[in-house]
């Protein structure tokens, strides 16, 4: 026992120090906790405050429960998303299989460690997300001894579910992406999708809580008939039975069993297949392409982009939303104004005044997608131990951030032109207006990622456990994102300004251009002469 939990201690500290944040100084080994408990805090009460929000209609009707009812669903669903993007890495496929499948251990043990860890992760997001709407109701209802003793057991039983889902779409999601070149598409596409529902959701918030409200009770009979642990829950808390209780964790502990017993029997198989490594050739031989140093340098950073999903959802999500911004403004102006309008900003233009200056709103969305999608930021960073052997090819310096810079730019350019292309097709724009703004859509990311590649080469994290803590949790990413957004608020009211002076949508435009174009030489100069000194400093 004492070998197991020592086993277990070892591999919990991988892939789950959600928030780890080090000093610089290696021999300090001590975590800057206040950050963590800082992001913690926000996330908690913003959620206690969207409940609250729910709860003043739901109260005015007598309907509190329900409150629980939508957050245990919402939750629930959420784990189970973050589960099926999860999965890959803590059950199949795991980095440190060979480690573990070397000890003198039984491979039973290894599967009962990663199905623990498995657990521990969804239950940590499961109590981050339920226990804000757990407070909002006590403090509102007052509830009784068993209410809190339901509870506590809800929020350990209530991710087995989700968990047993996921476990199952992501070993089907492993086994058929195996196959194929891009493995994580699936992956990335759930998680976008349920990025930009969330930001609906956001723009949308109070005609979602009257619609809720209005067909509260509905709702709540369609939820707990079709989701038995949300069902049985909520019948807990307001309709205390000691054998419904009972029936509740026995279940649960019957499906966890359940699980378990059965990926014993087929897990190692699946992971052997996800494994594998099949070589494809023609009948005459191997083909082999070649490419100029330039182009393969920029082919090796395109594909290490689309192959980490953290990294494209991160950096990537900001391009897809830019696209649903061209389409929502394309479809529904009207919409589109009130929704800028209820956002708190200071802009009074009606639907008429939005369409005769489209262009000068394109330019606003281009200067968004760019400013916010910092991809070189990170590109340094994840080079990790083998930065040594970039930095041992026999090509100049300056070639290789050059690539990166490049690679950023040929992944953003093309999601760019599509929003221009969406716009173009809907609104009228001048020839002038049309060359400007895609000269705008070239040169705009082009300083977005020398920007991201400076701040990169002058804070680099190379010595992180995983992608994760360098795509969101390091000092380059912070800076560069707000730098992005300091450019892209300056950019924005100067904008606001100019049209409030009555210049000319192209003359606004060209400034603009005119502006950006002289940053982009600036940077261009600084990281020639700067950058390739602080690439050569970096050592691993």
């Amino acid at each position: 026992m004492k070998k197991l939990l020592s086993l277990i201690k070892a591999c919990m500290t991988d892939n789950m120090k959600f928030f780890n944040i080090r000093t610089k100084n290696k021999n300090n080994k001590t975590s800057n906790k206040l950050i963590p408990i800082l992001l913690m805090f926000a996330i908690f009460v913003s959620i206690w405050s969207y409940a609250n929000m729910m709860m003043e209609p739901l109260r005015d009707m007598h309907l509190e429960f329900i409150l629980l009812t939508l957050f245990a669903l919402f939750t629930s669903l959420f784990v189970l998303i973050e589960g099926i993007y999860k999965a890959s890495s803590l059950l199949f496929n795991c980095k440190d299989d060979n480690l573990m499948f070397s000890l003198p251990i039984k491979r039973s043990t290894v599967l009962f460690i990663r199905i623990f860890k498995f657990y521990v992760f969804e239950l940590f997001f499961n109590t981050l997300f339920l226990v804000p709407a757990i407070v909002v109701y006590v403090s509102y209802m007052n509830p009784n001894i068993t209410f809190y003793i339901v509870s506590i057991i809800a929020l350990l039983l209530l991710p087995i579910m989700p968990i047993v889902i996921s476990s199952i779409i992501g070993g089907i999601i492993s086994i058929t992406s195996s196959k194929f070149r891009l493995k994580n598409l699936a992956q990335i596409c759930i998680t976008m999708l349920f990025l930009l529902i969330i930001m609906y959701l956001s723009f949308n918030l109070q005609t979602v809580i009257k619609n809720i409200a209005q067909n509260a009770s509905s709702l709540n009979d369609i939820i707990t008939k079709l989701y038995y642990p949300v069902g049985a829950y909520i019948k807990l808390i307001t309709n205390f039975n000691i054998k419904d209780l009972a029936l509740f964790i026995i279940i649960h502990l019957v499906v966890f069993i359940g699980m378990i017993f059965i990926l014993s029997k087929i897990y190692f198989k699946i992971n052997s297949n996800v494994k594998s490594v099949k070589t494809v050739h023609n009948k005459s031989g191997y083909i082999i392409k070649t490419r100029t140093p330039m182009l393969a340098l920029i082919k090796k950073e395109i594909n290490r982009f689309v192959s980490t999903p953290v990294f494209v959802i991160n950096s990537g999500f900001g391009l897809v939303f830019y696209i649903a911004l061209c389409v929502l403004v394309s479809l529904k102006i009207e919409t589109s104004i009130q929704m800028i309008s209820g956002q708190g900003l200071d802009i009074s233009f009606n639907v008429q005044d939005a369409i005769q200056h489209i262009p000068l709103i394109q330019f606003g969305l281009v200067c968004f997608a760019s400013l916010m999608s910092s991809i070189t930021c990170s590109m340094i960073s994840l080079e990790g131990k083998s930065f040594n052997i970039l930095k041992s090819l026999p090509i100049k310096p300056a070639k290789i951030i050059l690539s990166k810079v490049y690679a950023a730019v040929a992944i953003m350019i093309p999601f760019i032109l599509i929003g221009d292309l969406i716009m173009f097709i809907r609104f009228r724009f001048s020839i002038l207006e049309m060359i400007t703004i895609i000269i705008a859509s070239i040169i705009l990311p082009l300083v977005s990622e020398l920007i991201g590649i400076i701040v990169n080469l002058k804070y680099p994290k190379m010595d992180a456990e995983n992608d994760t803590e360098v795509v969101k949790q390091s000092m380059s990413s912070f800076v560069a994102v707000f730098a992005g957004m300091i450019l892209l608020g300056v950019t924005i009211f100067l904008l606001v300004k100019a049209v409030q002076f009555n210049i000319q949508n192209s003359l606004i435009i060209l400034i603009g251009l005119l502006a950006y174009t002289i940053i982009y030489i600036i940077l261009l100069l600084y990281l020639k002469r700067k950058g390739v000194k602080e690439f050569n400093s970096i050592n691993v």
